[in-house]
């Protein structure tokens, strides 16, 4: 009986051993990392429009600033007329865009129009220029501190893309004490009034 009762033991312990769960021998494969996007460059952007903002503006007051492509906005005003709005700041807001500037917060801002009220389209918009149809009336920088023009007969905002998603171009202005330049990716807001 002893025997019957060993070999019963052995049996229990080999068909125990048996059904254990083995571990994996292989490893799960590595996550590969995953690419860093900056949030600043807009994935399949127009046709025309360049895929981050590079609108650079200097001055006395605002020093050396290059804007964030998301703080680049165009604000729709009606038929043959709009603004594009650049901020360095992350409260700026395409419907107050002329809230309280604090701190080191630098806005740029120009008008266009088009003086028979057409569309803005793709073309130049050339500063000061009173017999052409594309109006550029305005090139600001403004601080805290001061409010204060581009004045520079030469300037000129050129539109390479209008859409009811982003309206792009480039900018170039200078004068004896302040710059704007770079190209732009706006995005495109209308007010609701």
């Amino acid at each position: 009986m002893k025997k019957f009762l060993a070999i019963s033991m052995l049996s229990a312990l080999v068909l125990v051993g048996c059904n254990k769960a083995v571990a994996p021998t292989t490893t799960a494969p590595v996550a590969e990392k995953a690419a860093v996007v900056d949030a600043n460059v807009i994935a399949n952007a127009p046709a025309g429009c360049p895929a981050k903002t590079t609108l650079n503006a200097k001055s006395a007051e605002a020093g050396d600033v290059t804007f964030p492509t998301k703080n680049s906005w165009f604000v729709d005003s009606g038929v043959g007329y709009g603004s594009l709005h650049f901020a360095n700041y992350d409260t700026f807001s395409p419907s107050d865009t002329f809230a309280d500037i604090k701190g080191t917060d630098v806005h740029v801002y120009f008008d266009l129009k088009t003086k028979d009220k057409s569309p803005l389209k793709v073309g130049t918009w050339n500063y000061r220029k009173d017999k052409e149809n594309n109006d550029l009336s305005w090139l600001n920088i403004s601080t805290e501190k001061l409010s204060g023009g581009v004045f520079d007969d030469n300037g000129k905002v050129e539109l390479t893309y209008v859409g009811a998603d982003y309206v792009c171009g480039k900018v170039t202005s200078k004068d004896s004490s302040s710059s704007l330049n770079g190209e732009f990716i706006a995005k495109y807001f209308k007010p609701q009034y």
